[in-house]
């Protein structure tokens, strides 16, 4: 690429991810190096805002997430400070918001709303931005902060909301399904971190259900869930079974096995869990290596990875003429073991769906 323009190179690197970088660095020539700089000195900008004050400050590198001590966070080049990230404690007025756009004209923006409330300068901050990559609502929104909000959904700036279970209820759940059919739109995200939520909504089985009405325009958007994810993978695995048959059950009713099957079926809980494993099982398939190739070369697939992947499994339903899909990933590592090398899920994936109970991340990609 050494005939590129340096300006192109320079560009395409602020673009990049880390995991994109991390392996540009590795090419020779200028671009080698430019991507190499970019990987080594990219940072996040972390901080709240209180009382209209900002506080907390923080800056972290991407790469390693070293912490920079607070005396040289100005000392920080504008350039390197590709993600800023802010906490919104309150819905009091303030201009921090608008100070940090100017600070870092080069960064994406991430907002963090942590009361039921929020005020309307907040609200055209965001809509001034030309990189909002996401709002993250840990708390149901009362009716003030739902209608603002909508605001800000009209706008069509938003491309990835993260929103907590106990926040999907009402109003806000006709928020997911507005953004889901905006084109700038790719990526909603159930966060139930830390045992944060009670989780007594269901906004993985009404999205579900709304993809099923509305196939063709979610088309290529993804829902995850992430930390806790049991009731959600329960919402999933309801869904699925919605139309299966006990065919699978059937089955394993019959040959050499037959005796040992049916005493496992009767013993208490242990038989609703057989059935329900062999419905899904019977549900979901295993995708072909050619059609993990084809989901990522039209829907990247493959830009989303795992510390331990499983296969891709594929959930169909419909007419011939017009078939729904969803592809279905998850990470295996309930251990919580750290890996330099993360991989997307693939035909090669783990192939265990007992697993996806115990996930801490769940990963649906509408097709």
């Amino acid at each position: 690429m050494d005939g590129v323009p340096i300006a192109f190179c320079d560009h395409l690197c602020d673009l990049l991810g880390m995991d994109a970088l991390q392996g540009a660095k590795e090419l020779s020539g200028l671009y080698g190096q430019l991507a190499q700089c970019t990987f080594e000195h990219a940072v996040d900008y972390i901080c709240s805002v209180e009382d209209g004050i900002e506080e907390d400050r923080e800056v972290r590198y991407e790469w390693n997430d070293r912490k920079v001590e607070a005396p040289k966070i100005d000392d920080i080049p504008k350039k390197f400070v590709r993600e800023v990230w802010v906490y919104l404690l309150d819905a009091k007025h303030e201009k921090v918001s608008r100070e940090l756009v100017r600070r870092f004209p080069y960064a994406t923006y991430h907002f963090v709303l942590t009361t039921s409330s929020i005020n309307e300068a907040w609200v055209d901050v965001a809509l001034s931005l030309n990189k909002l990559q996401r709002v993250w609502i840990t708390k149901k929104l009362d009716d003030d902060a739902l209608r603002l909000f909508q605001k800000l959904v009209k706008g069509k700036k938003l491309c990835k909301l993260f929103i907590s279970p106990e926040a999907c209820e009402g109003g806000t759940v006709e928020v997911q399904k507005s953004l889901l059919l905006q084109e700038q739109f790719d990526l909603l995200e159930i966060s139930n971190l830390e045992h944060l939520s009670t989780w007594n909504t269901a906004p993985v089985r009404e999205i579900l259900e709304y993809w099923t009405e509305n196939s063709e325009e979610v088309r290529g958007k993804r829902l995850i869930v992430t930390g806790d994810c049991k009731k959600g993978v329960k919402q999933l695995e309801k869904f699925l079974l919605k139309g299966a048959r006990s065919s699978a059950t059937l089955s394993l009713s019959k040959g050499p096995s037959s005796s040992i099957f049916a005493t496992l079926l009767r013993i208490p809980g242990v038989g609703s869990l057989l059935r329900r494993r062999l419905r899904i099982r019977s549900v979901l398939k295993v995708c072909s290596k050619e059609e993990c190739d084809f989901i990522d070369k039209y829907y990247l697939h493959n830009y989303y990875t795992f510390c331990k992947p499983s296969c891709v499994y594929k959930y169909e339903e419909g007419d011939e003429e017009a078939k729904r899909r969803l592809y279905i990933s998850f990470e295996c590592d309930k251990d919580g073991e750290l890996h330099h090398m993360w991989r997307p899920a693939s035909h090669n994936g783990l192939k265990d769906l007992a697993l996806m109970r115990d996930t801490c991340f769940l990963h649906i990609l509408f097709a």
